[in-house]
């Protein structure tokens, strides 16, 4: 078989898969790169290669970084410093709310910051009186927005990083997506304050069943079982010991780290997971159950898919096409055009793997437009962040649908907004920062 058929066909396969939530995800991870060796696309070494990969390791590193953070009471201590400044005020605890989950999100990433503030934002919905519904998305999709605020807050941000260092000959900055990040979580928070009254239900955690669709079941899977089970509890119910001094000391040396560019990401992140390993912050149970093993095959799975889309110029095809709609005089269309493929995917499978899939297509109309990939790939970050529209979208948009009782339907009336917000940050302000 032709490489480049081939490779489509895997493609298209594989989204199938996806969106049918019938097949597992790791099922449709591994049987990726067996595909791309069995159809002569790769060798094995290049197929199997993701298992390996630096971006794989750093983001494994990330999820013991985080359980530390957990275990040791971080984060719960942080989630606590709402309750005395915030008041029954609406509009303030949102704004605190918001702020919070921003800080967590980008020390712990984006799943772990909203598991440990959900107990929190309850607590808060019953002292202030306020529907738990209102305080649940907001709090899901402020994470969303903060997520963009350092390499760490989400897979995402590594995986293009990574790429950027490919086709740009440089990484992002640790603090370098905070440029796009922070207006985007200020505005984020802003319109959830303004508009979450009129555009989310009022109603408790009780209006939704219990029951989980096989697609729910899924997106529940890229959460670590711990955060799903409540397996992982504090050393202690309050304050800061002796653990949690040494995993905030490990984690500022990571970041130091990370921003300086003294170490590469992978070997930063793994230095921070061997010493609390070491100090013993972190137990090997609470590591293992910290650990999103499903994220981190998908990814392994999906690189190669990503490499082979390069290698067989299957994306200079499908760059051609777009080109062809929407023409080269503006690079901006182009980019439209991409962000659009990534929004309307990214409702309905991983972030990572939508944009693992368009990545090289974008690199290609970069290079077919002789202008640099970073705004393509920036922008591929923004729009991938931009799930909104539906709870099985993101974990943490399935995290708190029972908690805010929401149904299916109530995520698009406040997701659409902010879609339109990510979109055109994507294309209209990711391009003043990062030149074409």
């Amino acid at each position: 078989m032709d490489p480049i058929v081939a490779t489509f066909f895997i493609l298209g396969s594989a989204i199938l898969a996806f969106l049918s939530a019938r097949v597992p995800l790791e099922v449709v991870a591994v049987g990726v790169p067996l595909a791309l060796w069995a159809t002569g696309v790769l060798s094995l070494p290049e197929a199997l290669a993701g298992f390996g990969d630096p971006t794989v390791l750093f983001i494994a590193s990330l999820f013991v970084v985080a359980t530390a953070l957990e275990t040791s009471g971080v984060t719960r201590s942080v989630g606590g410093l709402i309750l005395a400044p915030a008041g029954t005020r609406r509009g303030r605890i949102l704004i605190w709310v918001g702020g919070i989950v921003a800080v967590l999100t980008a020390l712990i990433s984006i799943n772990g910051a909203v598991a440990a503030l959900i107990p929190v934002a309850a607590l808060i919905a019953r002292r202030s009186g306020l529907p738990p519904s209102q305080l649940m998305m907001p709090l899901a999709f402020v994470a969303s927005a903060a997520s963009l605020l350092t390499l760490t807050g989400t897979p995402v941000n590594v995986v293009v990083s990574e790429l950027a260092e490919t086709e740009a000959g440089r990484p992002f900055g640790f603090f370098e997506f905070a440029l796009v990040g922070l207006p985007l979580a200020a505005a984020t928070i802003a319109i959830v304050v303004v508009l979450g009254p009129r555009l989310l239900p009022h109603c408790g955690p009780d209006a939704v069943p219990e029951a989980r669709t096989e697609r729910e079941t899924e997106t529940l899977s890229l959460v670590p079982e711990a955060v799903r089970s409540g397996t992982i509890r504090t050393h202690r119910r309050s304050g800061l010991h002796r653990g949690a001094r040494r995993t905030l000391v490990v984690t500022a040396v990571m970041v130091v780290l990370l921003a300086t560019g003294a170490a590469p990401p992978a070997v930063a992140g793994l230095l921070a997971a061997g010493a609390l390993i070491l100090m013993r912050v972190v137990k090997l149970p609470d590591l293992y159950n910290g650990i999103s093993w499903t994220t981190l095959v998908l990814i392994a799975g999906m690189i190669p898919l990503s490499v082979a889309f390069l290698g067989t110029g299957a994306a200079d095809v499908v760059a051609d096409g777009l080109l062809a709609v929407v023409g080269e005089a503006d690079p901006h269309l182009a980019l439209l055009a991409v962000c659009v493929v990534v929004i309307v995917l990214g409702q309905f499978i991983s972030n990572v793997a939508t944009v693992l899939i368009v990545a090289p297509v974008a690199t290609s109309i970069a290079a077919t437009l002789d202008v640099s990939p970073l705004p393509f790939l920036m922008a591929l970050t923004v729009a991938g962040a931009s799930a909104f529209l539906t709870p099985v979208s993101t974990p943490v948009n399935l995290m708190v649908m029972a908690p805010g009782g929401y149904r299916f339907g109530d995520y698009w009336r406040l997701g659409l907004p902010l879609v339109a917000l990510f979109l055109a940050a994507a294309v209209l302000y990711v391009p003043l920062i990062w030149r074409f």
